[in-house]
């Protein structure tokens, strides 16, 4: 390897340990709670969309309260209307890894 290339990936790899260390340890995945109606459960992955989005208060605060079940209800008509998972799952909001799906997806997210 080059000088330069070893530069490259020593910054690429200060800069991951930077934003996981910045954001700390991130919680571990929780099924949320069900409510009428719903097809199924969701599990929720914090580390599934920390990378999509870089940092937590990119959600948090924005959509969803820090904790858990104070947010408010979680419901289609809600998501529909760009609130919570609907505020970028709405199949037009891009990440560097391309367009998210929308809401109208639900076995992307209900099991």
């Amino acid at each position: 390897m080059t000088a330069r290339a070893v530069a490259i990936a020593l910054a690429l790899i200060a800069t991951v340990a930077t934003t996981a260390t910045a954001q700390g340890t991130l919680p571990p995945d929780f099924t949320m709670s069900q409510g009428g109606g719903s097809p199924g459960e969701v599990t929720f992955s914090h580390g599934r969309h920390l990378p999509h989005v870089q940092k937590c208060t990119r959600c948090h605060m924005r959509d969803f309260k820090m904790k858990r079940e104070t947010s408010g209800p979680i419901t289609l008509d809600a998501k529909q209307e760009g609130k919570f998972c609907g505020a970028c799952h709405d199949g037009k909001t891009r990440t560097p890894s391309g367009p998210l799906f929308a809401v109208d997806e639900c076995d992307r997210c209900h099991k």
